[in-house]
């Protein structure tokens, strides 16, 4: 049966050349050619009784799988390496709760003002004509001279502040003290505002005093505020502009 066959396939091949040689001309397209020599060679190896090739042709069927399978043992035992990403840098972002040091320089402290320049005793604010110095303070809400027979007394929600002095004279001649002559002004100073003395009728307010002393002689006046209660008088402040614009004398008070 295998000779046959392969008589009949020699027998066609025969055909068809002979179809070539007399002039019947068939077209064959070059997949088709060789299709037709690799099925023949496949036929005659497959029935070579011998065994003379060691080699077997494929037929087409076998011949797709037998790539497919080499394909499939190249994948494996050449992997194709996966790519590996590329690591991208951590950009950092800055912390903003991170306080940066303050680069600024401290602020300069504020230079303590200068004490304010003093006169050297309350004479020198009357231009040390007379001896004139702080005797006491007295509150309370009504005063009484020993020269008159009544009393001064503090208006509702005030009270009285009186402020006493002693003048003497110590030229060697006769000396009329009367502070209209001297540009000195007072000031009572409390905790909340200040206040200036008030007139009134009593024979030894400074504010009207007028008096001839004598060498060595000596008086006393007195000076009456009125402050709202619940202040605290803290000082007295004595000025005279004509000697001195910048200096005062500070009586403080003890209450």
């Amino acid at each position: 049966m295998k000779k046959g066959l392969v008589l009949l396939l020699a027998c066609m091949m025969v055909l068809l050349l002979s179809a070539c040689e007399s002039g019947e001309h068939i077209s064959l397209t070059e997949d088709e050619s060789n299709a037709i020599a690799q099925y023949s060679a496949y036929l005659i190896m497959k029935y070579d009784a011998r065994k003379t090739h060691k080699e077997k042709l494929l037929d087409e069927k076998e011949l797709k799988q037998a790539y497919a399978d080499r394909a499939a043992e190249e994948e494996k035992n050449n992997p194709t390496p996966t790519p590996s990403a590329t690591p991208v840098p951590e950009v950092k972002r800055p912390d903003t709760d991170v306080k940066v040091p303050d680069t600024e320089q401290p602020a300069e402290p504020t230079p303590t003002p200068e004490p304010k320049p003093t006169f050297d005793s309350l004479s020198e604010c009357f231009d040390n004509k007379f001896k004139v110095s702080y005797l006491k303070t007295t509150i309370g809400t009504s005063y009484q001279s020993d020269y008159e027979f009544f009393s001064v007394n503090a208006p509702e929600g005030q009270k009285l502040v009186v402020t006493e002095f002693s003048i003497s004279n110590d030229s060697s001649q006769d000396q009329t003290f009367a502070l209209k002559n001297f540009a000195v002004s007072f000031k009572l100073v409390s905790d909340r505002k200040s206040y200036n003395p008030k007139l009134s009728l009593i024979a030894n307010d400074l504010l009207l005093l007028e008096k001839k002393l004598t060498p060595n002689e000596n008086t006393n006046g007195v000076l009456l505020f009125f402050i709202d209660d619940g202040e605290k008088a803290e000082k007295l402040v004595v000025t005279n502009p004509d000697i001195s614009l910048d200096k005062n004398f500070e009586i403080t008070i003890n209450n």
